[in-house]
Formats: structure tokens, C-alpha cells, sequence
């Protein structure tokens, strides 16, 4: 079990990081800092790590700061509307970033719609926002990631022990004193870890820096990687990207080590026990504002942007006036009647979900079952394996891949086909499939699979009829898991897609690049309606447990 598994992860995973890391310190074979030296000595590759740095620390203050008072005003407070409030502020994370991107385009880029109603009404002829660049970039992370923070910090307050504050309260402390002095500091670690989370998704993500970049020519770290291996004009472009990439890792890995050191043993006693009713905030008269204020938050960081992309989607010229004449279901028609690699994308992602998912899900049960069943030697080593692809950012792990399969593997050509895509959503989202198989493990006691080996089972037949329909569900819910993401993926596709493999999300990203606005917004409409199908059904097959 343990031979066919370390070969698989060693291909998958450790070959490729190991190229990575040779291609980084060598030119022509032979080793050199040559690469490291060219770009560190760049002030270009300063000014890109400078603007990296810049909009993920502002979108982890702006997200970071939302996150937190959006869990604690649904928490903790008489808030109107709290049950609804605590999934519908979810809402941002399921829609794909880029799609993301291209919907705050079209509500307020330069022809957006609220830039159409500005100079309209004030007869400005310059728009009002501009998207593009750093503002733009900033504005799109922290909305987009501000939910990390939100349901960290969340879950913290739903685990507090109500007794610590009920103390507070019956010596004499007001509720605003309590929940500063008090819930505040329990909280700390959860607010850092979110933060650090958003922090780390930020500084990692492409699409929105890569759409709202570009136009500005405002790169960061993913983005001048992706542009660095296309340049290739450029003598020595993998090389120069690998030691890019270096930057990237070390960036996110500063945050995930401070996300480490945040949480190692700083429970604060916030296991909620059998205590009474966590402490309610009575907002007085100020309740009716907060939940309108909460409502506008969310009409504008959720609905307004969906909306605007959905009118975009239906619209016959982009940047004339709304109105009735204007709309026209012409784009989608257009888009699945004219244009056959819209089909064949959408194959391809859903060919590609499938397999990686189903992959992901054999692997993570071997990958749980040694976990959990075994005293095998270096199960550390194997979780780091299955973990790392998914730690580190998505365009590391693409150029990896780009330098290991750049040529033939033992006879085999991955590279240019639509297997190096598989090989890479398998390693990245192999950890989301092995977490709910090993959770699911864990719960079953061992004596089962042991009382049907004493029955003259073997290892393979006890697993088939006795642990495997144990943990169904776990199997079902780690097979989404490592398959919705899949879908509506753009990292890896970008860098390693090639003519025909195209996938949805690639497909969106292109036709966006070549200014077939209203053609992208209805293909981003449709990648919309799957992601969230996708997270319906989790939730529904996984009782309510997965998806978000």
C-alpha cells in the first residue's frame, strides 16, 4: 500500500518541487545564483515584491477588520436578521476570484455601470472610480477574502465558554467594557489567524491582480511570474520565474509560520462547556441601523457586482445606457452556438473535476488509512507531502509542473496535454479530499476492520466491505471537495493549458484579455451558477457540513 503511494506523491509532488528548486539554482546544468542574482538585482522585481507586500497587507487590514465586526455583530449582538446574515456574508467566497474580478469591472470600471449613472447625472466626462491598479486590487482581495476572517473569528465567539463573560458581567462591567476587555482578547489568536489567512490568499492569488492589473501594467509577484514565463524572448525565463517563485514561497510561507505561532496553545478557555446562553449584545437603538448597515454591506459586496455582471451578460453593446432596448440574450447564444471551445472547455473542466476528484478520493483513503491505522515511519513526511501542494501558491505548483514534464517522464509526454493539468489538480486538491476520509477513520474504531480480518478477510476485503460503507459519506463529501474547485480553477489552467485542453476558467480569462466583454460575462454567469450548484450539493449530501 505505502510503495504505489510514496511513487505517486514523488511524481506528483516531490519531483516536481525538486525541478523547481534545480531549475531556480542552475543555467544550462550547470549550478549557479545566476538567476537569483539577475532578478534580485532588478528594481523591477523590488517594485513588483513592494506591490505583492502592499495590496495583501491593506486587503488583510480592510478584510481582517470586516471579517471581525461582521462575526461579532452576528454573534454577539441582537442583530435583525442574524440567522440569515451568519451563511448570506458567506456569499463572496463562493464565487470564483477572477469571476469576481470581471463582476466589480463591470460595476465600476471605466464604462461601468456606476460610472454610466455618474456622468450621466453629474455630466462629468471622466469616470468617477477607476479599478484598475493597486485601489482596484486592493478593494477586490478584501472582499473577496474578508469571509476567512469572518468565520474564524466566528467560530471562535460560537465556542467561548459563556461563564468568562457572565463573571465580567457580575462585577459590575457594562457590555461594551465586557466585550472589550473580555470577549476581545479570547478572540485575539482567531482574529490573527484569519488575518494571517487573508494574508496568505491574497498575496497567492492571480486572477484578481491579473485582471485588474494588467490594464494599469501593476504587477505583483503571481502575475510578473506568469508574464516572466511567456516572455519567452527572454534568455533563461523558467529559471528567472523559478527563483520569482522563491519570493512567493517565502512570502507565504512568513504568514503561514506566523499563522502557526498564532494558534500553538492560545485556547484562552474557549471550549464552550455546558454553561448557559453565550452573552447578547442588546444594540438598543441602534439595532435597526446595524442591520441596515449589514444589508448594505452585503447588497454591496455580493449582490451588486453579481447583478452587474448578470445585466452586463445580457446587454447588446457594452457601455451604452441601460434600458430595455439594450438587453438581448444574444451572448449566450452567441457564446454556445459560435463558439465550439466554449463547449469544449466546459468538457474539459467537468472531465477534469471528475478524474482529479475521483483520484483524490483513492489516494486519500490509502493517504487516511496510513494515517490513521498505521505506526509506519514517516507518516509526518507523507502528510507534509499531501499538504504542501495546497500550501503553497497555485502558480508555484503550475511552474513546477511546466519544468518537470517540460520534456518526456519515462517514455511518457505530459507536458502541452491535458494530463499535466490532471497531474496538478490531483497533487493540489489532494489535501481537501484526505481531510473528511481521515476525519471519518478516526471515528471508527479499529476493532471492526479486526474483527473481519479474523474472519479470514483480507486487508483489501475488510476496507471493501467493512470500512469503506462506514465512511460513505466522508468519501462522497472528499470527492466534491477535491472536485468543485477543479471547475472553475484559473492558476494552474493558465500556465498549463494548451490548444484543444482548454478549461472554463481559462476560457473566461481569454476571452476577457481579447475584449470580448459581453461574451466573458455571460461564460463568468455560467461558471457562477455551477460553483454555487457545486457548493449546494455538498452541503446537501454532506448534511450541511460541507461546502461553505
Amino acid at each position: 500500500m505505502g510503495v504505489p503511494l510514496g511513487a505517486i506523491l514523488l511524481g506528483a509532488v516531490v519531483y516536481p518541487s525538486l525541478v523547481l528548486v534545480w531549475q531556480g539554482f542552475t543555467r544550462a546544468g550547470q549550478p549557479t545564483p545566476a538567476n537569483f542574482l539577475a532578478v534580485l538585482g532588478e528594481a523591477d522585481t523590488w517594485r513588483v515584491l513592494g506591490n505583492s507586500l502592499t495590496v495583501s497587507i491593506w486587503a488583510t487590514a480592510i478584510g481582517g477588520a470586516a471579517g471581525t465586526a461582521l462575526a461579532f455583530l452576528v454573534c454577539r449582538t441582537n442583530l435583525p436578521g442574524r440567522r440569515f446574515f451568519r451563511t448570506a456574508l458567506l456569499t463572496p467566497y463562493l464565487i470564483p476570484p477572477f469571476i469576481g474580478a470581471l463582476a466589480w469591472l463591470a460595476l465600476l470600471g471605466p464604462v461601468g455601470f456606476v460610472n454610466q449613472l455618474w456622468m450621466a447625472l453629474s455630466g462629468a466626462s471622466e469616470p468617477l472610480f477607476g479599478i484598475y491598479g493597486a485601489l482596484g486590487i486592493v478593494l477586490a482581495l478584501a472582499l473577496y477574502n474578508y469571509p476567512l476572517t469572518y468565520i474564524t473569528v466566528l467560530a471562535s465567539l460560537e465556542r467561548m465558554d459563556p461563564a468568562l463573560e457572565e463573571a465580567s458581567r457580575n462585577a459590575g462591567a457594562a457590555p461594551l467594557r465586557t466585550a472589550w476587555d473580555v470577549t476581545l482578547p479570547l478572540v485575539a489568536p482567531a482574529i490573527g489567524a484569519g488575518a494571517v489567512l487573508v494574508f496568505l490568499s491574497s498575496v497567492a492569488n492571480f486572477g484578481i491582480p491579473a485582471i485588474l492589473g494588467f490594464p494599469a501594467k501593476y504587477f505583483v509577484l503571481t502575475t510578473k511570474i506568469y508574464a516572466t514565463i511567456l516572455d519567452f524572448d527572454r534568455p533563461h525565463n523558467f529559471g528567472l520565474a523559478a527563483a520569482l517563485s522563491f519570493l512567493l514561497v517565502l512570502a507565504a510561507g512568513a504568514a503561514m509560520a506566523l499563522q502557526r505561532l498564532m494558534i500553538r496553545g492560545r485556547g484562552y478557555g474557549l471550549t464552550r462547556g455546558g454553561g448557559g446562553p453565550l452573552a447578547v449584545l442588546e444594540l438598543g437603538g441602534w439595532r435597526r441601523p446595524a442591520g441596515i448597515l449589514v444589508a448594505g454591506f452585503l447588497l454591496i459586496t455580493s449582490v451588486a457586482p453579481v447583478a452587474a455582471i448578470l445585466v452586463t451578460s445580457l446587454t447588446r453593446a457594452f457601455g451604452m445606457p441601460l434600458g430595455w432596448e439594450n438587453l438581448t440574450l444574444r451572448n449566450y447564444t452567441n457564446l454556445f452556438f459560435m463558439y465550439p471551445a466554449v463547449w469544449r472547455a466546459l468538457r474539459n473542466s467537468l472531465i477534469l473535476a471528475a478524474c482529479s476528484g475521483t483520484v483524490a478520493v483513492v489516494l486519500g483513503v490509502v493517504v487516511a488509512y496510513v494515517q490513521a491505522r498505521t505506526r509506519l515511519h514517516g507518516k509526518g513526511v507523507l502528510e507534509a507531502l499531501v499538504v504542501l501542494p495546497f500550501a503553497v501558491p497555485g502558480t508555484v505548483v503550475a511552474l513546477a509542473m511546466i519544468l518537470a514534464f517540460l520534456r518526456p517522464v519515462l517514455g511518457i509526454t505530459l507536458y502541452n496535454t491535458i494530463w499535466i493539468i490532471l497531474v496538478a489538480y490531483v497533487a493540489r486538491f489532494l489535501a481537501l479530499a484526505v481531510k473528511p476520509i481521515l476525519a471519518a477513520l478516526t471515528q471508527i474504531h479499529p476493532s471492526l476492520e479486526e474483527a473481519a480480518r479474523s474472519s479470514g478477510a483480507t486487508l483489501a476485503r475488510s476496507l471493501r466491505d467493512v470500512t469503506l460503507p462506514l465512511i460513505r459519506p466522508a468519501l462522497i463529501a472528499g470527492w466534491f471537495l477535491a472536485a468543485v474547485p477543479a471547475v472553475t480553477e484559473l492558476t494552474l489552467s493558465v500556465l498549463l493549458w494548451s490548444v484543444g485542453n482548454e478549461t472554463v476558467g481559462v476560457m473566461v480569462f481569454n476571452m476577457h484579455e481579447e475584449g470580448k466583454v459581453l461574451l466573458s460575462s455571460a461564460l463568468a454567469v455560467v461558471v457562477m451558477l455551477i460553483a454555487l450548484a457545486s457548493n449546494l450539493l455538498i452541503r446537501r449530501l454532506d448534511g450541511g457540513r460541507g461546502g461553505v
